[in-house]
């Protein structure tokens, strides 16, 4: 198992560097700088090398930074042991380093790099298993590994947007909430001596006052349960089957419906660009890329014009039927058939549907913000209504 050194050393001309690098031990971290023709001064374990550091594992990020890499070392020249062996010291995260280690030693072994990056199903999909095969059995490894970055780096920049789009509105919920816990913590509990001579409280009163005892005094269970709940839906959405339920659920909701139904038509537009480009068969790429979906409904919708079209049916007649394409991308799919240029009709499909995502989510959080506010604030403004009754109802009371 590689583990991470830290370096310091001088290069022909008398610099100093110091930098990083993954080895199996101290002895092969030194081999490895002399073949770089550098004058080692120090090599030590990197001390951040602790029990957290290990846990952390390799992000989505990481593998699209790391096949960038290898897209541009197969690109000049290298050949594919020797780019790897360069993606061990290189590698963003100590994680994805050990994990190109492995890859590296499997495939010195005489295992092919498909095989060796199948025992890392969390970090390399589907389509990146496939694409993988099909680049070795054809020769045109560069070729296929630069047009896998771009993807990642396309996939990558469309959740950094639902993320980005998504993070004001979730600012916002988080501040009501702090608000809410805040008056029934602090400001409610320093108000009931008002309500202490008071014998017969109105009902709303009284509920205001129950309600601030309950939160304050089990703060710590609602933590914890509202702590639980998330983790609970984590849980299950890391399990395949839980997974689609929950998906099945919300794609009830008119708008997160709708924004699972558009991330699927460009991850499923965009796996079929590549995969037509890479030189596969309209079946092959049919099947790859309903690989790459997450809803069961779509995949057997897909599957359904799949087999139509194996059947000698046309692409866009058959995508018609399973109304997961517009029909503009339909029309763009069938001038692409006509004309023989489908792949790069999905490349047009693929741009469309990210435009009009960028556009949707644009949309959705301009209706969100207002929505969360009046929501929110009409929760809040509701409380300290029901407190001004209280003041005003007990001061009818006295006189």
């Amino acid at each position: 198992m590689s583990q991470k050194y830290k370096y310091k050393a001088l290069t022909a001309s008398g610099d100093k560097v110091a930098d990083y690098l993954f080895a199996v031990d101290e002895q092969t971290a030194r081999a490895a700088l002399k073949k770089q023709s550098l004058i080692v001064i120090s090599v030590e374990l990197e001390s951040g090398s602790n029990f957290l550091s290990h846990e952390k594992k390799a992000s989505s990020s990481d593998v699209e930074q790391s096949t960038n890499q290898l897209a541009t070392l197969l690109e000049n020249g290298l050949r594919i042991n020797d780019a790897l062996e360069v993606l061990i010291d290189t590698a963003p995260s100590q994680a994805l380093g050990k994990v190109w280690h492995e890859v590296f030693t499997d495939v010195q072994a005489g295992t092919t790099l498909y095989k060796a990056l199948q025992k890392y199903p969390e970090l390399f999909d589907v389509l990146y298993l496939e694409m993988t095969n099909i680049a070795e059995n054809t020769g045109t490894l560069p070729t296929v590994f630069r047009s896998l970055s771009d993807n990642l780096a396309f996939q990558r920049d469309l959740k950094s947007k639902t993320l980005q789009a998504l993070t004001y509105p979730l600012i916002i919920f988080m501040v009501c909430l702090s608000a809410i816990f805040a008056i029934f913590n602090f400001v409610i509990p320093n108000m009931e001596s008002v309500f202490t001579s008071v014998k017969e409280l109105p009902v709303y009163t009284q509920w205001l006052l129950d309600s601030s005892r309950f939160v304050s005094q089990n703060n710590l269970l609602i933590f914890a349960l509202m702590a639980g709940f998330v983790l609970t839906l984590i849980t299950l959405w890391r399990q395949e089957k839980t997974r689609q339920l929950l998906m099945q659920w919300v794609s009830v909701i008119p708008f997160l419906g709708t924004m699972i139904d558009k991330a699927e038509q460009i991850r499923f537009s965009s796996a079929m660009s590549l995969t037509l480009q890479s030189g596969l068969s309209l079946s092959d790429s049919l099947s790859l890329s309903i690989k790459t979906l997450n809803s069961t409904v779509n995949k057997q919708q897909l599957t359904q014009a799949k087999n139509k079209v194996d059947n000698g049916a046309p692409l866009a007649e058959s995508l018609s039927s399973s109304y997961f394409l517009d029909r503009i991308s339909l029309s763009l799919i069938k001038v692409g058939e006509q004309s023989g240029t489908l792949d790069g009709s999905f490349v047009e499909v693929t741009r469309r549907s990210k435009s009009d995502f960028e556009s949707w989510m644009i949309k959705l959080t301009s209706l969100l913000e207002p929505l969360l506010i009046l929501v929110m604030g009409g929760i809040v403004g509701g409380v300290v209504v029901v407190m001004l009754l209280s003041i005003v109802s007990v001061n009818d009371i006295s006189l």
